[in-house]
């Protein structure tokens, strides 16, 4: 048997080895499971076509920066949100949009107009707390007419960046638009309050 036990690499003091080693895993992963629930994540969807450009920004906020968005909401400073608090906020927010995202096509501003009003979702939690919740921004914009290879539409967010951000982007484009995408993905760490980021940066090709 002790043969056996050295041929397979046993050793006396191996399985509190493993449990130590368990145990270290276990802590490092809760350690960076706690840090990305301080992440807001920002989904960007861009769809481009012929005629016009949809855009789609979804925001879901943690608990503790949806805790701290909430305090803002709550003017009254009553503990609850009313439907006149939520409606001013989303018109703060739809303000705060117009000043902070910006669309350009080879470096000249394209209007960004509002597709709908932003849709704020405080989910099971309508006062102030700690809990998620969730905002969603939709715009379009108008396709440049004829746009030539190397043609390049960028579009720029400054939305809390103050808080650190988990940020996915899809760009998606109608059946035979020659485009190639270059987008932003992952972990974006805190920066200076309204500094832009970057999210997409889309280029015309040449027709194959």
């Amino acid at each position: 048997m002790a043969n056996e036990n050295r041929n397979l690499g046993y050793h006396p003091t191996m399985p509190r080895a493993c449990l130590v080693v368990m145990a270290c895993l276990a802590s490092a992963c809760a350690i960076a499971h706690t840090s990305l629930e301080q992440y807001l994540r920002e989904s960007v969807a861009v769809s481009v076509a012929a005629d016009n450009i949809d855009i789609t920004i979804q925001f879901a906020f943690p608990a503790d920066p949806s805790h701290a968005e909430r305090q803002g909401m709550d003017r009254d400073k009553n503990g609850a949100i009313s439907k006149e608090e939520r409606e001013a906020y989303l018109v703060e927010i739809q303000e705060r949009a117009d000043r902070l995202l910006h669309l350009t096509i080879n470096g000249q501003p394209l209007p960004l107009i509002p597709l709908e009003d932003p849709r704020l979702d405080l989910q099971d939690a309508p006062g102030v707390a700690r809990h998620p919740h969730a905002l969603r921004l939709t715009y379009f914009a108008r396709t440049p007419k004829s746009p030539a290879a190397g043609d390049t539409l960028r579009l720029d967010s400054g939305l809390w960046a103050e808080l650190p951000r988990m940020i996915s982007v899809a760009v998606e484009a109608e059946q035979g638009m020659p485009i190639h995408a270059k987008n932003t993905q992952g972990l974006i760490p805190a920066a200076k309050e309204n500094t832009p980021t970057c999210m997409t940066e889309i280029k015309w090709e040449t027709k194959k």
